[in-house]
């Protein structure tokens, strides 16, 4: 119960700290072509920035090699090509030079936009859904489900914490009851090659299991990292638990592979995804499989809707229950982002 409370304490303490807002600013960029923007600069990554302005409710993506200049009236972290790391204004001493004020050390050398690698690269994502169904008539049933994913990276560090609750009923009876929570950290060793620390905990009333708990680490590939595309992999080692309501329990180590997919195809239009997680124990030559595949549809500001599937495999489930669960999700999804 202490672990529950301590869990959801950072949840919330996480979701708190990523809703408040960022300080505003105004940035001039001068455009190769000798025009002149103005708005607020949200980020700057692999080479495209996102503009935010004042004419219209959607951002901007400029390709960094069309700017010649930025100046900033706020302090930016610029993250440069040899990984330096200047917080500060941003001036344009001269045509196509760029210098960096700090307040603690004074302007820094002169340098080109090509030098730089990143604007502000610490962005947060994440999404709450709620989907269910209701019949009445010739049938009796109702459903409901909750669920939400915040992410937090910056250029060395990626926090994700994942939240999953499922609720049916039939005939007046509950057949449905499991809820998931997790949470992983990752170190980024390279640009594209990270260590994580991972936790996982799950509980299904109807599956005959009172507590799943994972604890494990491993390394990962992330092979695309961006707000249009993104493909990880990861493989470890982990200490798996299942306490069981009936039965004898497992307590051993496991192997552990993930691999997560996301894919928008046209900027505020239909964004894909898939992620799934395994676990292959030894000792009882068990497959422990989770997958949820789906695709969400914005509709207005940063609701959208959403289509999904939760599939659960379990390749030596307790006796009387089934290898496998599926549940489809139709619902309504919120979308609060830093980009």
């Amino acid at each position: 119960m202490k672990k529950s409370k301590a869990f959801l304490f950072l949840s919330a303490l996480i979701f708190i700290s990523a809703c408040a807002p960022a300080i505003k600013g105004t940035e001039k960029l001068q455009m190769k072509n000798g025009d002149r923007l103005t708005g607020e600069v949200v980020r700057m990554e692999e080479d495209l920035l996102v503009l935010k302005t004042d004419v219209s409710e959607d951002r901007l993506n400029i390709e960094w090699n069309r700017i010649d200049c930025l100046e900033s009236e706020r302090d930016l972290t610029i993250v440069l090509k040899g990984y330096e790391t200047l917080i500060g204004r941003i001036s344009c001493p001269s045509p196509g030079k760029i210098q960096v004020i700090s307040a603690r050390l004074g302007p820094t050398r002169e340098i080109t936009p090509d030098d730089i690698l990143s604007i502000n690269p610490g962005t947060y994502r994440g999404f709450l859904n709620a989907g269910g169904s209701l019949a009445r008539g010739n049938s009796d049933s109702t459903a409901a489900n909750l669920s939400t994913r915040f992410e937090a990276r910056t250029r060395r560090h990626r926090l994700t914490v994942e939240g999953r609750f499922n609720y049916g009923e039939a005939e007046g009876s509950t057949n449905t009851r499991n809820s998931l929570g997790s949470i992983k950290y990752d170190f980024f060793q390279t640009e594209k090659r990270y260590n994580y620390a991972q936790v996982l905990t799950e509980r299904d009333t109807f599956a005959n299991l009172n507590l799943r708990l994972t604890q494990g680490l491993g390394i990962g590939y992330q092979f695309y990292d961006s707000r249009k595309r993104r493909l990880f992999t990861e493989v470890g080692i982990s200490y798996y638990n299942e306490d069981r309501k009936v039965g004898d329990d497992t307590k051993s180590a496991a192997g552990r592979w993930a691999v997560g997919f996301e894919y928008e195809t046209t900027p505020k239009w239909i964004q894909v995804y898939h992620r799934q997680e395994g676990y292959y124990t030894p000792e009882s030559s068990s497959v422990y499989l989770r997958a949820v595949q789906g695709f969400r549809v914005p509709v207005k500001d940063r609701f959208g809707m959403y289509f999904e599937s939760d599939y659960r495999f379990n390749s030596k489930p307790q006796d009387g229950k089934d290898r496998s669960d599926i549940l489809l999700i139709i619902g309504i999804s919120y979308e609060y982002a830093y980009w």
